[in-house]
């Protein structure tokens, strides 16, 4: 009996451990994917580009970008209970999925989506919601 809940045991916190590390190692894996990172830009876009810009990804009130980590990235993907991308996320990913374009390692689609969602993390956490405003908005000009 106590070798089976032993058993018991280290297989729970085995399974747990692993699910706890598993969105941390896709966001390694999905960072190995691209060349380098994106140079955040020169100069900030002004309030009417930014609004426009958020405008676009259906944003309403002040432009803000919540700052994502792989833990509420899979949440947001699993439970989300809107069916619209919450505008925040959509403008970080025109940003990323513009970088990715030109600086994936590898081929196929799911290095795609797991490249552009760990990139998408990694600009809401190393660049503020101006500086993400803003490349969207220089994205926009270039188009």
């Amino acid at each position: 009996m106590y070798r089976i809940r032993r058993l018991i045991a280290v297989v729970t916190c085995t399974s747990f451990a692993l699910l706890l590390g598993l969105p941390l190692a896709l966001y390694s894996l999905g960072l190995s994917g691209i060349e380098g990172r994106p140079q955040k830009p020169l100069q900030l876009a002004s309030a009417e580009q930014k609004t426009v810009v958020w405008k676009r990804a259906r944003g309403e009130g002040a432009p803000y970008v919540a700052v994502d980590n792989p833990y509420s990235y899979v949440a947001s993907v699993f439970f989300a209970h809107e069916q619209r991308t919450p505008p925040g996320q959509l403008v970080t990913w025109w940003v990323a999925r513009d970088y990715l374009v030109r600086h994936k390692r590898y081929q196929g689609m799911g290095w795609w989506h797991l490249s552009g969602a760990s990139l998408a993390i990694w600009l809401s956490r190393n660049w503020t919601s101006d500086e993400i405003l803003s490349a969207a908005a220089q994205l926009r000009q270039s188009a």
